[in-house]
Order: C-alpha cells, then structure tokens, then sequence
C-alpha cells in the first residue's frame, strides 16, 4: 500500500462508506476499488478528481506531504485522516476523564 491509497481508505473510512459503496459510485467492481486502495492500480487523475467529488477532500492538500486535515469542515464531512472509531475512542477517554476531574473537585473544601 503506498501512501496516497492508505490516505484514500483513511478518508473513506472516516466518512464511513464501504468500498462497496465507493465502487457503486465510482462505477466499477468492488475488486477494481479495492486494487485502487491497496495502491495495485495506477490512479488516474481523472479517477482521483472523481474520487475527490464523493469524498468531499480538495486535490491540493491529498498531496501534501504532511496533511492536517483533508476536510474543511471536519464536523460536516468526516474527521480528516483519523477514523471515526479512533476519534469516538478518544472522545470516550475525554468524558471519563472529565467526570473523574469533577469528581474530584467536588471532594475538595469550598
């Protein structure tokens, strides 16, 4: 897999669409989408620009070297280059320790 194939499945993921659905809209076989994200066919710009338009990232930032986000707006579009699931784990981790920091400040003498 080469960089811009993980970046594709990254956002594909993070969007939470199957390759199925990827292939659907791209008009082609699951097996044809699935080589694009394993980095085992050629990716043509055409292809890409199309891939772009489903996945709602701009071309310019995909092929920056270091990518913040591939989304303007994270919350309407996806969570740029970490998955869903890793942002509701962190989130998760967040609330606990939230509620254990007011746990204890409840304790401490007003």
């Amino acid at each position: 897999m080469n960089l811009y194939s993980s970046r594709l499945r990254k956002i594909r993921v993070s969007h939470d669409f199957s390759q199925e659905y990827m292939a659907m809209k791209l008009g082609i076989t699951l097996s044809a989408y699935s080589k694009i994200e394993r980095g085992k066919t050629e990716l043509t710009i055409s292809r890409l620009v199309q891939i772009a338009e489903i996945l709602q990232f701009e071309l310019p930032q995909f092929f920056e070297s270091e990518p913040t986000t591939l989304v303007e707006d994270p919350i309407k579009f996806g969570y740029g280059l970490v998955t869903r699931a890793e942002f509701i784990q962190q989130a998760d981790k967040l609330n606990l320790l939230e509620r254990q920091l007011s746990d204890i400040l409840s304790k401490l003498p007003q």
